[in-house]
């Protein structure tokens, strides 16, 4: 045996230099994983607010008449109605009526986040809109 190595073979002078980079490599491992999985919430609360806000537009035109098009209020009651429904806040939806036979409604969706709070952020927000126009055949 040379005189800088003990018994397995490692220098002397490398102890530790794996656990070093093990560590290291770990913590890589588990911000990749808390990202996945903040990034799945996301897109889940994402598609959520989607078919919440496109579900919305077609329950308020289905409000509307071929011959009285759109009532304003009560189109923007059965938009809120069928959103708070599905679990979103009242203050998270907007209805807007870009034309005379349009409704577009914007959800805002938000969930907490598990790993991203570290960051100092402690809400994941997503925002979809949903559009229905008023035809008759």
């Amino acid at each position: 045996m040379s005189a800088g190595r003990n018994a397995s073979g490692i220098a002397g002078g490398d102890r530790g230099s794996v656990s070093v980079g093990l560590i290291l490599l770990v913590t890589v491992a588990l911000a990749g994983g808390a990202l996945v999985f903040d990034g799945a919430r996301y897109l889940a609360a994402e598609r959520h607010a989607s078919n919440t806000a496109e579900g919305a537009a077609r329950a308020a035109v289905a409000t509307g008449s071929p011959s009285d098009g759109l009532d304003a209020d009560v189109a923007r009651q059965a938009a809120v109605d069928h959103a708070t429904r599905l679990g979103v806040r009242a203050a998270d939806i907007t209805v807007a009526f870009p034309a005379r036979d349009v409704v577009v409604v914007t959800i805002t969706e938000r969930r907490s986040a598990t790993f991203v709070r570290f960051t100092g952020s402690t809400e994941l927000v997503a925002t979809a809109e949903g559009r229905a126009r008023l035809e008759f055949s």
